[in-house]
């Protein structure tokens, strides 16, 4: 087996994740409103916001930052994860879908960003604080180094320097949901025995799950946020 060079490996993982849409809205974790609101910069619960969520995916940060009240405008370049959002408009409340705009493409943050307004990114960690969740990583053959305060994206001239804020977010799935999360990711989607490591899940999640048959998986979001000059 050929294995493949650095820059194959991240086109691969790039555009595994448009075949499999439906399943990734469907099992990762959710962006709590708590989380959302301090990524919009904390504005008061009376302001409406207009927003640019960009890389929106399956529009699972959309969802959220229109059912705090706020206006959104969805970019997102893959058709599969672009599909997926639109067909998930039709389960929100119609007062709600309606702040939602749906385009293809990309956008240069510092160029549609206004004077004022906020740029921020948050990422997902699953928390290695229980035991299964570690023995998950040894499973799924990923270990990647947390980032810290000291790790922050690089400043642009553009922006007042970041600030950064921790949440941590409890999710329960099923035995089988936990398997098809596990199949989300992309370093597992491409993995050429994807099917053993995912037997490998189904087994630990047997192993550790409570006794209604769910499992509760810590996550960790570190978020950053950066006004507009």
């Amino acid at each position: 087996m050929t294995e493949m060079t650095g820059a194959e490996l991240f086109g691969a993982r790039r555009v595994a994740f448009g075949a499999y849409a439906a399943t990734y809205d469907a099992v990762r974790p959710e962006w709590p409103s708590k989380t959302v609101a301090w990524m919009l910069g904390s504005p008061a619960t009376a302001t409406v916001c207009r927003t640019v969520d960009l890389g929106a995916g399956t529009g699972k940060g959309t969802r959220a930052i229109a059912a705090l009240g706020h206006e959104v405008i969805a970019v997102e370049p893959s058709d599969g994860m672009r599909k997926t959002l639109a067909v998930t408009l039709g389960t929100l409340p119609g007062i709600v879908a309606a702040r939602i705009c749906v385009v293809a493409g990309d956008a240069e943050c510092a160029r549609v960003l206004r004077p004022g307004g906020w740029l921020s990114l948050g990422w997902h960690h699953r928390s290695e604080d229980v035991e299964w969740s570690r023995e998950l990583t040894d499973i799924v053959e990923r270990h990647e180094k947390q980032p810290d305060d000291e790790e922050a994206p690089p400043v642009g001239k553009e922006f007042e320097p970041f600030e950064t804020e921790v949440f941590t977010y409890r999710m329960r799935q099923s035995i089988e949901d936990l398997v098809l999360h596990a199949s989300t990711w992309s370093y597992v989607a491409i993995h050429p025995e994807c099917a053993r490591i995912l037997d490998d899940v189904r087994a630990l999640g047997r192993r550790v799950a409570d006794t209604d048959g769910m499992v509760e998986i810590p996550w960790t979001t570190r978020c950053y946020r950066q006004r507009r000059r």
